[in-house]
């Protein structure tokens, strides 16, 4: 009830007790009594009216107090990194805070007592979130018990982000439906980290491995080489059948080298060097291999030199890797394009793009993995070497590919090493 209300009954109640006791005094009440009748009522009136001002200043105070609680607790739940919403027994919106809204892109939107179903019309993007958001609310409700999930949230720039969600039910001493907590707090940081834990560990076993086999390896090879280049020598009569033997035997010492690049410590020196030189002198060597597959090879570099700090070497087996990749992957009459662009001050992007057979979902998830390969006779070790050495470039590598739409590889190197960086690496597929 208003104040208007409230003080229009006041005077109404008022007027009614003064009429009222009037016409008692009068017609009711022995002269004799008249003035202890009077000074009784004006006393009651008082009491009255003094208790009834008494309450409400008391609820005043209280109504101030609740509204100071609550005033601290939407400060602290808008403090909070985490998405916080707060619904009734309906399922609707009573509060959330300023991070839900924005993640929501509800910011502006009048929110309290709609439910998640009618705030998606205010939000086109994210309208099936909002409706999901309903059905798993009720999941809870009928579960009776809190629960707790990951749930992906995409975001318009194509990216997206990994919540813990927790949600607690609460009801009425009688079962009934009260309200209902929701807190999402965003892990995408904490997954991200442990997968590229998980991939150094595996770069680390990997690592181990390759130290205690490939040397092992390369000496019955190198003497296996040497007899079957003699016996090419002193047999014509079975020239195919030791070309092919050398052909696998160099297909070995290639895997070897693999191995022993990732086994290698990671002592680089680094030298400046344009990134263009290194590009072009990448592309020139695949060029031959490129026309025999058909695959032309379009690239778009800055006219001016961008000086990287870098081992050029290994830029070079990196790009290599990719390169070779795309030719493999791409159909005849296609194209690759390699592009090059400083997108800060100290940061380079370089962008290696086909329009081939692309990757499916499922091994796009594994992309990278030592030993893990779509090519019939691939060990997979070519990316896991690229891995490698963007994480020792303190660089980022990411895979943007569909099936029978092609691939892109996007990758982003600083211009300038620094060496208080851990030599991590963030590897996103997308």
């Amino acid at each position: 009830m208003n104040k208007t209300k409230l003080v229009f009954l006041y005077l109404i109640t008022s007027l009614i007790w003064i009429y009222a006791s009037n016409y008692v005094l009068t017609h009711y009440i022995p002269s004799r009594f008249d003035n202890y009748f009077e000074r009784g009522k004006e006393i009651f009136y008082i009491l009255v009216t003094g208790g009834i001002f008494y309450f409400f200043i008391l609820k005043k105070e209280e109504l101030d107090t609740t509204k100071e609680q609550e005033k601290r607790l939407y400060t602290l739940i808008n403090s909070m990194v985490d998405f916080v919403n707060f619904k009734d027994g309906e399922g609707r919106w009573i509060q959330a805070n300023d991070f839900g809204l924005k993640l929501f892109q509800l910011e502006n939107v009048d929110y309290f007592g709609k439910k998640d179903s009618e705030l998606a019309e205010y939000t086109e993007f994210y309208a099936d979130a909002l409706r999901y958001c309903e059905v798993s609310d009720e999941e809870t409700w009928v579960k009776g018990d809190i629960t707790r999930c990951e749930e992906i949230v995409p975001r318009p720039d194509g990216t997206s982000k990994i919540f813990d969600t927790i949600k607690v039910p609460l009801f009425h001493e009688d079962g009934t439906r009260e309200g209902l907590v929701i807190i999402g707090r965003d892990i995408t940081t904490l997954r991200q980290t442990e997968e590229r834990l998980n991939r150094t560990e595996k770069l680390s076993v990997v690592g181990e491995l390759s130290a205690s086999v490939a040397h092992e390896i390369r000496n019955p090879l190198t003497s296996l080489k040497g007899f079957v280049q003699l016996l090419q020598m002193e047999d014509d009569k079975h020239q195919d059948y030791y070309q092919i033997m050398l052909d696998e035997l160099n297909r070995i010492n290639h895997i070897v080298g693999e191995l022993l690049l990732l086994a290698k410590p990671q002592h680089l020196k680094y030298s400046k060097l344009a990134i263009q030189r290194i590009l072009n002198d990448v592309i020139s060597l695949l060029a031959v291999e490129a026309s025999l597959y058909n695959v032309q090879i379009e690239s778009n570099f800055p006219k001016e030199d961008i000086i990287l700090e870098c081992e050029p070497n290994q830029l070079k087996q990196l790009f290599i890797n990719l390169i070779k990749n795309s030719i493999e992957a791409s159909n005849h009459d296609s194209k690759i394009s390699i592009s090059l662009e400083q997108i800060e001050l100290d940061k380079i992007a370089i962008t290696v793009k086909d329009n081939g057979c692309g990757i499916s979902k499922e091994r796009l998830e594994k992309i990278g993995e030592p030993f893990y390969s779509s090519k019939e006779k691939g060990t997979g070790l070519g990316l896991t070497v690229s891995y490698k050495i963007v994480q020792s470039h303190n660089g980022h590598i990411n895979f943007d590919s569909e099936l029978g739409c092609g691939t892109t590889v996007n990758i982003t190197l600083p211009v300038v090493q620094d060496p208080s960086l851990s030599k991590s690496h963030s590897a996103v597929i997308a």
